[in-house]
């Protein structure tokens, strides 16, 4: 690669402008989400829904326990203020005591269990208790309503390789990277979509240009699919040295679309790669399935990772 071809280019409008930034930007992370921050409106910025279902297990677990120990407390407190003297059952001598007793029978009331050993008497304690329980039927359903929005949400589990390559092609290079399914359901009529964004040393505009490929769907991705871009003379990467991608800021982003064939919906997956994750002159292992004595086909998909040098 030596210089940069500008003929034949079919610049395209991804939706994150043509702005030549003075800093190096990613538009997606790592995970395939948008790096994009919206800011301005500040608490009303807040999607609280989208992070629940979004994040983490770790964290939603953690949100929940934190939620109910914090709400628990606060109604012991409450429970605290009316008197200890407005619960019937409440054998503790010190505050101390009471306020954990009180805290314990605030964990009865917001599941609405009862063990019936504390109970309050009198409207205050009473009206208190009602405001409980009804918030921890609130509470919960709203818990398993994000439950089941986790688990329902039809996604594809791909696993694509920590590494693009620029690779001998026929008779010339190509980039490629290989992703493969991780889970055991099955993603049918998939089809790959490669963009390359770069700055233009000439306009200082951010441009963004369509990869061909090699092959852009099959129909079944029951092993690994290795996707190409040839680096032809119809390829906007034509010229380009990594010190050029280095320096123009090259990201290539991968849009990934296909069905799941367990929900029977589309599913779509992102993943981009930058300058420090391409290697030269390397290639690919070639995976090795093995068939058991039944004829059932062994992947492992962690080896989509692994490739040789070539000199």
């Amino acid at each position: 690669m030596a210089i940069f071809n500008n003929k034949n280019k079919q610049a395209l409008e991804l939706g994150f402008g043509s702005k030549n930034y003075t800093n190096r930007v990613r538009f997606l992370d790592g995970e395939g989400n948008v790096n994009v921050h919206r800011a301005g409106m500040g608490i009303k910025n807040l999607d609280i829904y989208h992070w629940l279902i979004t994040t983490s297990m770790l964290n939603l677990i953690f949100v929940i326990l934190a939620g109910y120990v914090t709400i628990n407390l606060i109604f012991a407190g409450i429970y605290f203020f009316v008197g200890p003297q407005n619960f019937g059952g409440l054998d503790a001598v010190t505050s101390a005591q009471q306020f954990i007793n009180l805290f314990f029978f605030s964990a009865q009331t917001i599941t609405t269990l009862g063990y019936g050993h504390i109970y309050p008497i009198g409207n205050a304690a009473s009206i208190a208790a009602a405001v409980e329980s009804l918030l921890g039927l609130l509470s919960f359903a709203l818990a398993t309503g994000v439950l089941y929005g986790r688990f329902s949400r039809p996604k594809a589990h791909l696993l694509y390789s920590n590494n693009l390559l620029i690779s001998p092609y026929k008779n010339g290079k190509g980039i490629m990277f290989r992703i493969a399914n991780k889970k055991q359901y099955e993603l049918i009529e998939s089809e790959a979509m490669l963009t390359i964004t770069l700055n233009n040393p000439e306009t200082h505009k951010r441009e963004f240009f369509n990869l061909k490929l090699e092959i852009s769907r099959i129909n079944f991705l029951p092993l690994s699919w290795t996707i190409v871009h040839p680096v032809d003379e119809e390829s906007p990467l034509l010229g380009l040295t990594i010190n050029d991608l280095e320096k123009r800021d090259v990201e290539i982003i991968i849009l990934i679309k296909a069905i799941n064939d367990t929900y029977s919906q589309t599913v779509y997956s992102r993943k981009s790669y930058k300058v420090e994750d391409i290697v030269e002159n390397a290639k690919f292992k070639p995976l090795t399935p093995e068939a058991n004595k039944n004829g059932r086909v062994r992947l492992v998909v962690t080896d989509i990772h692994l490739y040789d040098l070539v000199f």
